[in-house]
């Protein structure tokens, strides 16, 4: 239905730019207010930009895969330690959906789950939050 990806795990490409892991909400205020995060598999780009103030976070989520419809939109949510509980006002196709997205920070990475939806309250949530495609998306310099 509304599912982008496929049911396994892939781990992403490294980029050849490094940063310090992160390892607790304080590390993230103390290093940056914004971070930025890639993952390229084959021809498909994942991109997240985040800005953190305090514990408001904002950004931009572009999921772009090869020859199929993009869908990329404004993030914006609250963290605690190192999970982010955020929307993300999915535009695709000519429609814009609300998704609630649960991001963990791991290390340079970051990692949320994606598959079958349902609507409730006029948010599209997961079905069954801990499984479906795991996106990993390496931690990268913001340009």
């Amino acid at each position: 239905m509304l599912f982008t990806g496929s049911c396994q795990s892939r781990t992403a490409n490294e980029t050849s730019e490094t940063t310090k892991p992160i390892s607790s909400t304080s590390d993230i205020a103390v290093q940056a207010d914004t971070m930025c995060f890639q993952q390229i598999l084959q021809r498909d780009t994942t991109t997240l930009r985040l800005v953190v103030n305090g514990t408001a976070v904002k950004g931009y989520l572009d999921i772009n895969p090869y020859e199929k419809d993009r869908a990329r939109g404004p993030v914006e949510g609250r963290l605690t330690d190192n999970q982010i509980q955020a929307d993300w006002d999915r535009a695709g196709e000519g429609v814009i959906q609300r998704y609630a997205i649960n991001f963990t920070l791991k290390g340079n990475a970051i990692t949320w789950h994606e598959g079958e939806r349902t609507k409730k309250q006029g948010v599209w949530v997961l079905k069954q939050p801990r499984s479906g495609y795991e996106y990993v998306l390496n931690r990268k310099n913001c340009r």
